[in-house]
């Protein structure tokens, strides 16, 4: 503080020491002898005048330490402790907070390559900021996150075949081979009373009873008016055996027939049913009985073919992919008719059951005597009066 006020009083007196300076100029020279009398003040005027010029400098050598001395102070050094905060610092600073909390994330663990080009980038970047930022500015840090492998998508459930357990009254049916192949029939359409059934034999019921309780069952189907209700008109008249029986012989070209069919259908249907016999084939055309087998497919019932050796085509009939059987009455036909008939079908394995009441004892064991050589053929008679119970002739052979 001292030297800047004698600074201060120093340049207060230049002027006047320049303005008398001047005004001694001015006056008229001396004469000699009158300079050589007063030398003295000649020469205080001449120190005076240079007083000032030496104090100008010497302030200029002070102003130049004085700012040589301020910044090496300020000026950071090698090994020397962390400099000062100041305003610019603190700017830098919330400009590049962000960068140093910047975080890099590669989504992919096994993209090398991208991984790689990105950290050269990086590296690149923090080269430039190094180069033109002071020594103690704060560099960015990269910071890498790795994340796990993402995991792989869940394959996509299997699902496994379900194995349906076999009804208590009914064995498993194994695919490709027929359920009633080597079983011996107990044909008793003509009473109520089929009793509960055996787990290794086919029951066929009558027409109003239900299926039995073991085994595998047929439902009784006629496709005459098992009733001669008249209901299903219009009807035929020239089957004898539906004179015979007082049924009606239904016109398969009137609305009467599908009617009598469907409500057949439906009603066994709802028995529980899966196996069906359609009597009186042989009053009709094939393509007449090929149809009402087709609607019985329709409804989930399979077919038991009925004296196919009296229909007209009964190779077309017998061929059919929903027939699983033959039944065949006295006067039919024998064992190697029918043999011969599954076979042109192109179903040699297809189960054939002889039956017989009555005066039928005798013919049932010709029948036996000749269906011993085939294999799936049994014969059953009936001392009951008509198929009122089924006695075994000829048990079938698988």
């Amino acid at each position: 503080m001292g030297a800047a006020s004698r600074a201060i009083a120093l340049d207060v007196r230049y002027p006047a020491a320049m303005e008398s300076q001047r005004l001694a100029s001015r006056r008229p020279a001396m004469p000699s002898g009158r300079a050589a009398a007063i030398p003295s003040g000649r020469v205080a005027r001449q120190q005076q005048s240079i007083l000032p010029s030496a104090i100008l400098g010497l302030k200029l050598a002070a102003a130049i330490l004085a700012g040589a001395t301020i910044t090496l102070l300020l000026w950071p050094r090698a090994g020397s402790p962390v400099a000062p905060r100041s305003v610019e610092s603190d700017r830098f600073a919330a400009t590049f907070g962000a960068l140093r909390q910047e975080t890099t994330v590669y989504r992919r663990a096994g993209d090398a390559s991208q991984r790689s080009g990105r950290l050269g980038e990086a590296a690149a970047l923090d080269t430039e900021l190094e180069r033109d930022a002071p020594s103690n500015f704060p560099r960015r840090v990269q910071t890498i996150k790795i994340t796990p492998p993402q995991r792989l998508a869940a394959l996509p459930s299997v699902a496994l075949p379900s194995v349906e357990k076999p009804l208590p009254d009914r064995p498993l049916a194994t695919p490709g081979i027929n359920p009633l192949a080597g079983k011996q029939l107990r044909y008793l359409i003509g009473t109520d009373s089929s009793g509960s059934g055996r787990d290794d034999e086919v029951t066929e019921v009558s027409y109003n009873a239900g299926p039995v309780k073991r085994g595998i069952s047929i439902a009784y189907c006629n496709l005459f008016d098992e009733r001669n209700t008249r209901q299903y008109g219009p009807y035929l008249h020239s089957s004898d055996t539906a004179k015979q029986y007082n049924e009606g012989q239904i016109d398969p070209r009137g609305p009467g027939w599908e009617k009598n069919l469907r409500e057949q259908y439906e009603r066994r249907k709802r028995q529980g049913f899966e196996y069906i016999e359609l009597d009186n084939p042989d009053a009709y055309t094939a393509k007449d009985v090929i149809g009402a087998i087709d609607l019985a497919a329709s409804y989930g019932l399979k077919v038991i073919a009925k004296n196919p050796g009296l229909v007209p085509g009964a190779t077309a009939y017998v061929a059919h992919p929903n027939v699983y059987g033959i039944i065949v009455e006295k006067g039919a036909g024998g064992a190697a008719d029918m043999d011969a008939l599954r076979r042109k079908a192109g179903k040699p394995n297809l189960p054939v059951w002889f039956v017989a009441f009555g005066g039928g004892r005798g013919w049932a064991g010709s029948v036996a005597s000749s269906a011993k050589q085939y294999r799936h053929m049994g014969v059953t008679y009936s001392s009951s009066g008509e198929y009122g119970n089924a006695l075994d002739v000829l048990q079938p052979s698988s």
